[in-house]
This record gives structure tokens, sequence and C-alpha cells, in this order.
């Protein structure tokens, strides 16, 4: 029954055509991994929104309930929207059978898939076949994005952080003595960073201890690289326990924020930054009245972490995008959690450049401009 349930609300906001379409008119395709297949879930055992989200039919809720409330800002407007909504898994014959509905995809503009990268491949390659321009809103692989004009990555590289390392901090390097804080691991990140410094010739040293170096002639400028929660909760004992914190600066994974034991020392250091690739900025007059919104229609909070603002700003922006004729200064959305910067890569789709780098101070959060 709530299968049942659920399907009919799913194409209650589902719109197919038959005809051609006009010039005010798009249609938007979401492939959500709902998982409606995977049977029923003992909801009485629920006792939180964040355990709510931990169930695979519940994992895209958010981002589907935010699309939601996008689509809801065109009811009034002189445009058509139609909207085709599947569930998607990981199951590649179910997708191609999708794909191959030439009757359902004949009028579909725009692809939206935060489904598992397994299967966007197959998608992509649709998309580039038949000129339809498809967003990427969650992985970080750069090949989805090569050879195939048509694809919208929208998480940064990593290349993009020592890029804005350097915007923001580093007009004089020779100030900074540069140190890449990690483990044993090779990781895309630490290449990115270490690539980056040769070619522009920035010194920096790197260290796999957990003990950092006490006394320097310069400000160091330390970029945390671990996130397994043992070793950060020891590398934050590491941080709190030197004698000058003022002469320092951290840059650590977003990751580290979730480790429950870290305490007020930690969140008070003087110099304490992180990459985030979605952010709001909670006391945004934009952002409240989205949360008042939200709970009014769903009963639940917007969280980032469940990706309501995300399904909001995606399906915002790309409607606008399609209307602007792919112009980006012709877009007059605002997203409330992205910041857009986009590069085409050579033969290529579209990539965000954007990182975004953001400070700890008095225990919130505020975003840094770099230039």
């Amino acid at each position: 029954m709530k299968k049942n349930l659920f399907l009919f609300f799913i194409v209650l906001f589902s719109h197919l055509l038959g005809s051609a379409q006009s010039n005010n008119e798009v249609t938007v395709l979401f492939l959500l991994p709902f998982h409606l297949k995977d049977g029923s879930t003992k909801y009485l055992s629920i006792k939180s929104s964040a355990e709510i989200h931990q169930i695979k039919q519940f994992e895209m809720i958010g981002f589907w309930f935010g699309a939601k409330m996008a689509l809801k800002e065109y009811e009034n407007a002189d445009m058509k929207i139609n909207v085709i909504v599947r569930d998607v898994v990981t199951d590649e014959s179910e997708l191609k059978i999708i794909l191959e509905d030439s009757l359902l995809m004949k009028q579909v503009d725009i692809i939206i898939g935060p489904f598992y990268g397994s299967l966007f491949p197959i998608a992509s390659d649709f998309a580039k076949k038949n000129k339809i321009i498809i967003v990427n809103p969650f992985s970080t692989r750069y090949d989805f994005v090569e050879n195939n004009p048509y694809v919208f990555k929208l998480i940064p590289p990593f290349i993009s952080r020592p890029e804005t390392i350097e915007n923001y901090f580093l007009s004089h390097s020779e100030d900074y003595d540069i140190i890449l804080w990690g483990d044993s691991t090779t990781t895309p990140e630490l290449i990115a960073y270490k690539y980056f410094f040769n070619e522009h010739h920035i010194r920096f040293k790197e260290i796999h201890t957990l003990t950092l170096p006490q006394h320097s002639l310069h400000k160091k400028l330390i970029i945390a690289l671990f996130d397994e929660r043992e070793r950060v909760i020891h590398g934050v004992h590491s941080i709190t326990s030197l004698e000058d914190q003022t002469n320092r600066v951290f840059v650590v994974p977003e990751k580290w924020l979730s480790v429950s034991e870290l305490t007020e020392d930690f969140y008070s250091l003087p110099e304490l930054f992180f990459f985030s690739n979605y952010f709001i900025d909670e006391n945004s007059p934009e952002i409240q009245q989205f949360k008042e919104d939200y709970i009014f229609n769903y009963g639940a909070p917007a969280e980032l972490a469940d990706y309501s603002f995300q399904g909001y700003d995606i399906t915002r922006y790309f409607i606008d995008l399609f209307f602007a004729d792919f112009n980006t200064n012709d877009v007059q959305f605002k997203p409330l959690s992205y910041k857009f910067q986009w590069k085409q890569i050579l033969n290529g789709g579209f990539e965000n450049s954007k990182a975004r780098l953001i400070k700890i101070k008095d225990l919130e959060l505020e975003e840094v401009n770099a230039k």
C-alpha cells in the first residue's frame, strides 16, 4: 500500500508529452534512486530524521522535496515545465529501458541524475547522442565530463582548492611555511596540492606524523588531508596542545566537523578553515524563508546533509539556464547552497570550478571571499 501511494505521489508530479514543445516549454527527467523494489521498511523503529535518511528509500527524498519546491516557483510563470521522474538504482538494463523508450524520451531537454555513478556513463552517452543536457550533481569524477559537451559537473575539482589557497593566503607566499599534513595514503587531493604548488614554485613540506612542528620564523599554513576518525581525534589533540596557536592557519577536511569528540578548544582556534562543495548562510533571509516553507510543506527541516537545498538549487538553476539559452549571465536566480563558476573542458562539458572556503569564527561558519 505504501509503495503504491509513493508511486502515485511521483506520478502526480510527472507530465509526459506527446507533441512538439514550444519555445517556452521544457521537459526535465529526474533519475533518482528511490529503491522502490527493495521492499518495505520497519518505519516504527525510526527515531530521528537522521535515521530516516539512512534508509535507502529515503536517501534522496530530500533532494526530490527540494526539487518540488523549485517546480512550484513556475506555477504562475509564462512557461510550461514538464516533469518525468523515474526510479534508477544500479540495474543497467532498467536504465536502458527508460532511455530507449522513445515516447518517453523524445521531448526531454534536461536530465538531472543524482543516481549512482556506476550508471552515469550510460545516461551520459545517451545524452551526448541525443544532444540533451545532463546534470551530474554529486560525483567528483572528471572522466564523466571529458569528451561530452552536454555534461554539467557541479562538484569542483580538487585543483580548485590550492588555487583558492593561493588567492586567499599567498599574496606573499614567503610569509608562510606550508605543510601538507597527511598519512601514508596518496589521495587525489594531495596530488592536486603537490602538482599546483610545484607548478607555481610554492615551497611546501609534507609530514605524516601526528606531531606538528612547534616553532618557525614564519606563520604556518597547515593543510590536513586525512579524515579517519581515530587519527583525527589524535591530530586535534596535537593541534590544541600547541603553545602558540595564533601563528598557525589550519585548513581541515569538512568531515572533521562530523566527529562528535571534537571540543570547543578545536572550534575556537583563531584561524580554522575547511572547504565545502555546498554551503548556506544561516543568517540569510532567503535561507530562513526556504526553511520555513520546507517545514510547512513537509513537516521536516531542510538540511544540506539531506540534499534539500541542492535539489531546489539544481532544479531552478538549470530550468532558468535552459530558458536563458544557456547564457549563464542571463540567469537571475542565485542558488542558496551553490556558487557556480563554469569552466568548459576542451572538447568536453562544463565543470564548476568555484571552491568554497569556509572559516569557523566565534563558533559560527563564514564563507571567505577569495579572489
